[in-house]
């Protein structure tokens, strides 16, 4: 199944013969997804990549992530921004020190997460 024409090609090809050890962190965050759509795995790992770049690159992002997820792929999504994942994940696990410590819907675990942060200040 195709998922259509990436939007973020274009924004690569002015820097196609640029080493890409001169990448931004932003450039290699683009490169790196618009290869992982472009391939169409069956899963998706997708890691703090919303965390990189401009507004544009982020709202791109979004977009192909929700086009993937009508298509019933696998999206596992890791992100510190709970925004996203409410948006973005039916169903979300918090991790501490790498054990699951709440597991629910994406806005239960949003909000056992934001629970967490508040103590850890207080």
């Amino acid at each position: 199944m195709k998922y259509g024409k990436c939007p973020l090609i274009p924004l690569l090809k002015r820097f196609i013969d640029t080493p890409v050890k001169n990448y931004s962190t932003g450039m290699v965050a683009r490169l790196g997804f618009s290869i992982a759509v472009n391939i169409k795995p069956d899963i998706f790992l997708i890691d703090e990549v919303l965390a990189v770049g401009d507004e544009s690159f982020r709202k791109k992002c979004i977009e192909k992530i929700e086009e993937i997820k009508k298509l019933d792929r696998t999206i596992v999504f890791v992100s510190h921004s709970m925004g996203d994942v409410k948006r973005l994940c039916d169903r979300a696990i918090c991790l501490d020190q790498g054990q699951i410590i709440f597991e629910g819907n994406s806005a239960d675990t949003s909000d056992f997460y934001m629970e967490q942060i508040s103590k850890e200040k207080a």
